[in-house]
């Protein structure tokens, strides 16, 4: 018997997809090489559309995933001014509408996000990878870390909760074409299911142009595994 989702694991579900977000062929031979640098730009800010289906056994899933460029304004919890980016995660079950979360990402020169805000006003507080830390000729095997994720109640000095994101690269369908993935793991957060691991893949172009193919996996603290996409 297939077992659906509590509304709280689907609600958990749609902040651990807003925050990790947010994907071109990069297929080719293994020294290929791919600029993730920009790649992981690119997807904090350009604008995306994106709907993601899969199944568990008779039950169906769908991921809708928008991320819009906002004006630059002021991050509520430090005052920091930057660019923003809005994005938006809608999840269904079998049909029937679960869940809406809306984050706003504050990003700084280069693209990097240093803070975020839920609709339910709580505060994020993103401590990036430096960008020149980051591989602008990676190979398909290589992964590195993203960012640490600091949660704070009603951006108050009450912190919550912590999550950490990594990148990786992976080849798909025999390395046809290449997905950067962004993933993100629950250390103490309370935005994220406990024990999930999320993560998102998304098609990338050696010089870091994201493509259109994506992909998203959510593995529960029951162990099931849950994996949408759109190819």
């Amino acid at each position: 018997m297939t077992r659906l989702l509590s509304p709280a694991r689907c609600r958990a579900l749609g902040a651990c997809l807003a925050t990790a977000l947010i994907a071109g062929c990069g297929g080719g031979h293994d020294d290929d090489r791919f600029d993730v640098r920009a790649g992981l730009r690119n997807l904090m800010t350009q604008p995306r559309a994106l709907t993601l289906t899969g199944a568990s056994g008779t039950v169906s899933y769908t991921l809708t995933l928008t991320n819009t460029p906002q004006q630059a304004g002021a991050y509520a919890r430090t005052g920091v001014v930057g660019a923003r980016s809005e994005l938006v995660s809608r999840l269904w079950v079998s049909a029937a509408s679960i869940d809406t979360v809306s984050t706003l990402i504050h990003l700084d020169g280069d693209g990097l996000a240093f803070g975020s805000t839920d609709g339910s006003g709580r505060c994020t507080d993103i401590s990036s990878t430096p960008t020149s830390a980051l591989p602008t000729a990676a190979l398909r095997t290589q992964s590195g870390p993203q960012a640490v994720h600091e949660e704070y109640d009603g951006c108050s000095a009450t912190r919550l909760g912590q999550a950490a994101s990594s990148w990786r690269l992976v080849g798909e369908d025999n390395d046809r074409w290449t997905m950067l993935c962004v993933q993100s793991v629950r250390i103490t957060s309370v935005s994220m299911v406990v024990g999930a691991l999320t993560e998102h893949c998304h098609e990338i172009a050696s010089d870091g142009t994201i493509g259109a193919r994506a992909r998203a996996t959510v593995t529960l603290s029951s162990g099931t595994a849950l994996t949408m996409k759109n190819y």
